[in-house]
């Protein structure tokens, strides 16, 4: 039996056997590249890349508790752009709520969360309370797993055993607070000591140091020898510090010149104080007397997580490059990525500089806050009996 075959480029046949035809087949499918040589020469994480993402996409979804504040929505909300079909479930709270908000779902066994993004005075509570799995095991791209592209060239992270809590955020941070630019000439107060000045007893408002709100700061003066429990001492006890909570409040208090400082103002409400024209400015210190606050940008996989692979997808990509960019921009806080442009951050001051050395709040050694409350109530009692 034969097979008539046309050529290509003209018009004439020619009759092949049929057994050379069957060989002529086999020769052309050896020559097609297969499915597994093209899978042979991509690289194991690729292929373990691709696996996370189509199993990600089966899951739908990825629940994710983490700062208010629409900047912080928005920057964790770019994952969904670049991942359409992994749903993002964004749970918007402070610390305080969505910790709480976890653990009582999980006395009653119903585990919703596969991510935790918050503060410093939040994740050491989730972490001793068993919420959190390892980070390292489930980085999968290379650029998330070389260091060398992160300040000090190593993945900072705020647990103990330095795989729980992982530290993407790094602002330094030297503000006193605000002040009443009408009131106050910023010349006299370059250093925290510059407050306890008799001129300004009375006139002094702060955020409560017992609040979770910036209780890195509290850290940042505690543990620096500079300052140490002797300002907060007697801060509280000879200044006649009115404390409060609601920072709205305090800084229309301010504003109206009720108080002349504002200690430990968020230097966000000064910015968004300033654009509506109030007469508010901040306070700084010198550089010894700063420290570095991750704010909100700490992260944690919670464990037990739902959507697994779907968490593990946006890890991989907030940490990436890509992910950390959008953080940076759209949350206004500076990136502990280095190979990152940082000239779109508002305030450049909060850029560590490569090689300096900052009292890094987040880290374990300065968790415990304990001896802090302790000043703080002694100093207010004493104060009270004067």
């Amino acid at each position: 039996m034969t097979i008539k075959v046309k050529g290509l480029m003209t018009h004439n046949t020619r009759e092949i056997p049929l057994g050379r035809w069957n060989l002529f087949i086999v020769f052309l499918f050896l020559l097609r590249p297969g499915p597994v040589d093209a899978a042979e020469s991509r690289p194991g994480w690729q292929l373990e890349w691709e696996k996370t993402v189509a199993a990600a996409e089966r899951e739908g979804q990825v629940t994710i508790y983490g700062p208010p504040g629409r900047q912080y929505q928005e920057a964790i909300g770019s994952f969904q752009e670049v991942y359409p079909r992994i749903q993002m479930n964004y749970l918007p709270g402070s610390g305080t709520d969505n910790s709480q908000r976890l653990f009582s779902e999980r006395r009653v066994g119903k585990y919703l969360a596969d991510i935790f993004i918050a503060g410093s005075g939040t994740m050491p509570l989730l972490y001793k309370g068993g919420a959190f799995d390892p980070l390292p095991p489930n980085f999968i791209l290379p650029e998330v797993k070389d260091q060398s592209a992160w300040f000090t060239k190593r993945h900072i992270y705020a647990d103990p055993k330095g795989q729980y809590i992982f530290m993407m955020s790094g602002d330094v941070n030297s503000s006193i607070g605000a002040h009443n630019t009408k009131l106050v000439n910023p010349g006299e107060i370059k250093s925290y000591w510059d407050v306890l000045n008799p001129k300004w007893k009375g006139k002094i408002v702060a955020y409560d140091p017992k609040g979770r709100g910036h209780i890195q700061t509290m850290r940042g003066i505690y543990y620096n020898p500079s300052l140490g429990a002797e300002f907060i001492r007697r801060l509280f006890s000879e200044a006649e510090v009115k404390v409060g909570r609601d920072q709205r409040l305090m800084l229309d208090w301010l504003a109206q010149g009720k108080y002349h400082i504002y200690l430990f103002a968020a230097s966000s409400d000064i910015e968004d104080a300033q654009k509506k024209g109030l007469p508010v400015g901040v306070l700084e210190a010198s550089p010894e007397e700063g420290h570095m606050s991750g704010r909100f940008g700490h992260l944690g996989l919670v464990d037990k997580a739902p959507h697994p692979h779907a968490a593990r997808v946006f890890i991989n990509w907030l940490l990436s490059r890509e992910g950390q960019i959008q953080w940076q921009r759209k949350a206004d806080n500076n990136s502990l990525r280095m190979d990152i442009p940082k000239d779109m951050l508002t305030d450049q001051r909060t850029v560590p500089k490569e090689g300096g050395k900052y009292l890094i709040t987040s880290l374990p050694q300065y968790e415990d806050v304990t001896p802090i409350l302790k000043i703080v109530d002694e100093a207010m009692t004493q104060a009270g009996k004067k």
